[in-house]
């Protein structure tokens, strides 16, 4: 398994890391910073204009979920 570089991402590199898009990992930025700091599952840094996550708990978020993106297809009618 390759390690993870433990570093502070903004939400436009972590949805071209994680392959989400971008409105989901800001609303997910978003909803962490919400709460309480002892309730986040994100580590969260908020910028005058932005949200900065900790990449290694967004990772670890993503194998808990087990939610991946989804590949969305032209359904046959």
């Amino acid at each position: 398994m390759e390690a993870i570089e433990e570093t502070w991402v903004n939400t436009t590199e972590a949805a071209e890391i994680t392959g989400y898009f971008h409105a989901h990992i800001r609303k997910l930025a978003r909803d962490n910073w919400n709460l309480p700091e002892d309730q986040r599952v994100l580590r969260i840094r908020r910028r005058s204009n932005r949200y900065d996550i900790w990449l290694p708990d967004l990772i670890a978020y993503m194998k808990q979920t087990g939610n991946g993106p989804q590949i969305h297809t032209k359904r046959d009618e």
